[in-house]
């Protein structure tokens, strides 16, 4: 030892005995220190501090645009299961729902307990996206581009807006017309 008690460091194991104690101090110095004003990295805040409240609704799957008819029967299949497993038969294998009378409440308590298996449209088009309306009638306006005459953007049944196609005789040239062309126009609306 030198005088003040401090220990001179010799040989390789006193310098490996020096730095270990250099990084003890060091860990103990950022273990006790203040925390600093606000975080460094980009982060998430509810607001209000306090950590948001645990969700009871599970999240639904959405469509989307470039989805194939086999992803969308993949899509719809927890919902089927849920439905089955309900008492109510798949109606893809029997045709429709027929079977079941349709004021029958096995029907709305089936599709109450499945509720969070339906899949939400693709964003495009949920009444939820202030945008839909315009993507509609961007969808629209190109229909009408490829000689599309019978269609319009119309209120839907359950909010927002929908495309009707044929008009009112029920033009089965143009809805066919309109289905045809449908995927492509929606691909050039959602571009735009």
């Amino acid at each position: 030892m030198r005088d003040g008690g401090v220990e001179e460091v010799t040989g390789r194991w006193g310098a490996v005995r020096a730095v270990m104690g250099c990084g003890l101090v060091a860990v103990a110095l950022v273990s006790c220190s203040a925390p600093e004003d606000g975080p460094e990295v980009a982060s998430l805040s509810t607001g209000t501090g306090q950590a948001p409240a645990a969700s009871t609704e599970r999240e639904r799957p959405r469509e989307r645009l470039d989805m194939t008819s086999e992803d969308l029967e993949a899509l719809q299949r927890p919902y089927w299961k849920c439905m089955g497993e309900q008492g109510i038969p798949d109606k893809r294998a029997m045709g429709d729902l027929s079977v079941v009378p349709e004021g029958d409440e096995r029907i709305a308590a089936a599709e109450a307990a499945c509720a969070h298996t339906v899949p939400l449209p693709p964003w495009e088009k949920d009444p939820a996206n202030p945008e839909s309306h315009a993507f509609l009638v961007r969808v629209v306006d190109c229909l009408r581009g490829k000689g599309v005459v019978k269609v319009e953007v119309v209120p839907g049944e359950s909010g927002g807006h929908t495309i009707a196609m044929g008009g009112a005789e029920n033009d089965s040239e143009q809805v066919g017309l309109a289905l045809g062309h449908m995927s492509e126009c929606e691909a050039e609306a959602s571009r735009r």
